[in-house]
């Protein structure tokens, strides 16, 4: 091989290296910048709720309602306004009215064929719901506060006093 082949390949070698050498710093700055905004980045303490406040939950199902939505699951609390009388064909629901800080009122359809009765529930309660919201011209429903019995969606539930109802 010639002289001046055997150069041109180590200028061809030293350059390649410097090539890779770059890249490298460059692979470096960005996992050290990946590192430093993650680090300074604002996130949510491990005390710091993410759910849904009461008021949040209140103003989304007026949303809801507004726009007519329905079909969307939703967790919130609420005084029961008014007791209703079951619903007697099957399913079976226990029925109960709560009304939100905005004044709307929402029909809890509770299906006590497949979950418990909420026992003990009179008007003035504070309850907690996780049900499926549905749309009406009254205010709207919420139902599908009880589990899933074929495992295939995620179900819902009523706490009261203390204790759960699914």
């Amino acid at each position: 091989m010639s002289k001046i082949n055997v150069k041109l390949i180590k200028i061809i070698h030293v350059e390649t290296r410097l090539n890779k050498k770059t890249l490298n710093a460059i692979i470096i700055l960005i996992i050290v910048g990946i590192v430093y905004y993650w680090q300074t980045s604002e996130r949510p303490s491990s005390n710091t709720s993410i759910e849904t406040t009461q008021y949040d939950a209140h103003e989304k199902i007026a949303v809801y309602y507004n726009n007519q939505v329905s079909g969307k699951m939703i967790t919130l609390n609420a005084n029961v306004s008014k007791m209703l009388s079951d619903d007697t064909y099957e399913p079976r629901h226990q029925r109960f009215i709560i009304e939100l800080n905005n004044s709307l009122t929402v029909l809890i359809s509770h299906n006590i064929d497949l979950a418990p009765r909420v026992l003990g529930l009179n008007v003035g309660d504070e309850v907690t719901i996780t049900g499926q919201y549905e749309w009406n011209e009254k205010g709207g429903v919420i139902h599908w506060t009880h589990h899933d019995p074929q495992g295939r969606r995620k179900g819902g539930q009523i706490n009261h006093n203390g204790k759960v109802y699914r």
